[in-house]
């Protein structure tokens, strides 16, 4: 089953879980966005992708067919419906078990895209953004790859944050004191700071969230740390970590094309990523946690590796750190 975030142009902002998955109709999609806007759907314009872009088709058209993929954030605008250009045909829906739904829609195609099965390692050249050293660069990372490259906002940010939140919540046996160091409920509390570095705990629940392998580049190690590899998932997503930082990793295709999301089962993007990291490692693309020098910004202390940043912090509450110039 698919989960999908639905935004609305007013702000509300909805989940949509276990609804629908890409064998469901548009027409199923459209009944289940209305359970949760109440916008009717033969006023609803439904965009998705980055940037995005309206999906247009008939609405018995299945959503892998027009790209509504697991994970998906899909804008709904409330339009006239004498206006709205989402469906390509007029005809009346089905009828859900509360009853019949309104009689017209109009869906469109999105633009063909490539998708993860058609890329490989030969297709083009693995590259790093670089994000923004914030505390919250694990989450700028995957909002980047997920969304295929587009725009990082803060406010998606914290929504990936409360996501994290939510799934460890619902899940106390699974994330319970022993694992997180902290309690549940206090975890909770934590992971929704700003000043809260993500790390392999998030990797993890990201992964479950997204069902797709999220693969770690130790540039440290040169090792390849990989989420949810165990699921067998068929897609996968890479970031590098640097010992205290995360960039996404995406493909620059020969043709000019970004690709953010790989096939699952392509060994070959594996071993350049082995490569990256390898690099990485080489020419000291790495933070040594153990002796690299931070000032806090609220108190201007020195401290020496993460451990005194991290009793100073539980000491203090000071929790915003710069990493001082080895110059």
């Amino acid at each position: 089953m698919y989960r999908l975030r639905v935004k609305t142009k007013g702000g509300g902002q909805f989940p949509l879980t276990d609804r629908v998955d890409g064998d469901s109709t548009l027409a199923d999609l459209l009944a289940a966005i209305q359970d949760v806007t109440k916008v009717a759907p033969e006023r609803q314009k439904v965009l998705s992708g980055f940037p995005p872009k309206p999906i247009k088709g008939s609405y018995t058209m299945t959503l892998k067919t027009v790209g509504v993929r697991n994970g998906d954030v899909l804008i709904v605008e409330d339009v006239e419906p004498s206006t709205n250009t989402t469906l390509e045909e007029v005809a009346p829906l089905p009828v859900k078990a509360e009853g019949a739904l309104p009689a017209t829609t109009r869906i469109e195609k999105v633009p063909t895209r490539t998708e993860p099965s058609e890329i490989n390692a030969s297709s083009g050249i693995l590259l790093k953004k670089v994000v923004p050293s914030d505390n919250s660069c694990l989450f700028a990372s995957i909002l980047y790859l997920v969304n295929g490259g587009g725009d990082i906002k803060q406010e998606n940010i914290k929504d990936m944050r409360q996501l994290v939140a939510s799934m460890v919540k619902s899940q106390p046996d699974l994330y319970h004191e022993a694992v997180l160091e902290k309690s549940n409920a206090d975890y909770c509390k934590w992971i929704l700071k700003d000043t809260s570095w993500g790390g392999a705990i998030e990797l993890s629940v990201l992964s479950q969230y997204y069902e797709m392998e999220i693969v770690a580049l130790d540039a440290k190690t040169g090792v390849l740390n990989r989420f949810g590899e165990d699921k067998k998932f068929s897609h996968r997503m890479i970031v590098m970590y640097d010992g205290i930082h995360y960039d996404p990793i995406y493909m620059e295709t020969f043709e000019g094309n970004i690709i953010t999301i790989f096939n699952g089962n392509d060994e070959s993007i594996l071993l350049q990523a082995k490569e990256i990291a390898m690099e990485a490692n080489r020419s000291g693309q790495f933070t040594d946690t153990n002796a690299f020098r931070l000032k806090c910004q609220q108190c201007g202390q020195i401290l020496t590796g993460d451990e005194q940043a991290l009793a100073h912090a539980e000491k203090t509450g000071h929790l915003k750190f710069d990493e001082v110039n080895k110059n």
